[in-house]
């Protein structure tokens, strides 16, 4: 397993937050890391030094030896380009794949979250003034994107869907979508059967353990 206390890439990680979508992509690549875990309700990604690697004090955050990256779709990107040895997470830039690589990644933050924003918090927004449209046209978008399958780009995974499969997941669990609704539960099950989002998994109850939710 990568997990190491001496290893100079670093993930500041909270259970039960976004972070579990990072946590699997470094167990998908195969790097070492170290796990820089707290419970988000303790405040510490309010600290000085938490907002000087990322001052919107949100999780998760990578720092790569003197290099931090925040944001999901940043992260996914420059690690799956900079670890390309280890594990294929990303065309490299010349190929044809690269163009629907990048923009599954920022779909996932930039589109599905606010859609899911729309559904949830009903929000009643213009579509021709947002760049998701609306929730149903999202979702129409994704189905194109995911009945060829069996993986966003084909045949290969790629670090696009762990951040669009982690996106669904988190949609179905808080009420965004429908647990059964097709194809997105067929594709977020054979994407969560990899080894690495078992073993992510079994990380996040670890953690999640020693830091309970507050009562």
């Amino acid at each position: 397993m990568p997990e190491t206390d001496d290893a100079s890439l670093v993930l500041y990680y909270a259970p039960r937050t976004r972070s579990f979508t990072a946590l699997w992509l470094l167990e998908e690549l195969g790097v070492p890391y170290r796990l820089e875990s707290f419970a988000i309700h303790s405040g510490r990604h309010r600290k000085p030094d938490f907002l000087a690697l990322n001052p919107l004090g949100k999780v998760p955050v990578v720092l790569d030896e003197d290099t931090p990256v925040a944001e999901l779709g940043a992260m996914a990107i420059y690690l799956a380009d900079r670890h390309r040895d280890r594990a294929e997470l990303s065309p490299a830039s010349d190929a044809p794949a690269r163009a629907a690589f990048l923009r599954w990644c920022f779909f996932a933050s930039a589109i599905i979250e606010p859609a899911y924003g729309e559904k949830l918090l009903g929000w009643e927004t213009p579509p021709g003034t947002v760049a998701w449209g609306s929730f149903e046209r999202t979702m129409t978008a994704l189905e194109a994107g995911l009945v060829p399958g069996p993986y966003l780009l084909g045949d290969a995974f790629s670090a696009a869907d762990a951040l669009v499969a982690s996106a669904l997941r988190f949609g179905m669990l808080f009420g965004a979508l429908d647990k059964g609704r097709e194809p997105f539960a067929g594709y977020v099950a054979h994407v969560s059967a990899r080894p690495a989002f078992a073993r992510a998994r079994a990380i996040e109850a670890r953690e999640g353990k020693r830091f309970p939710r507050p009562r």
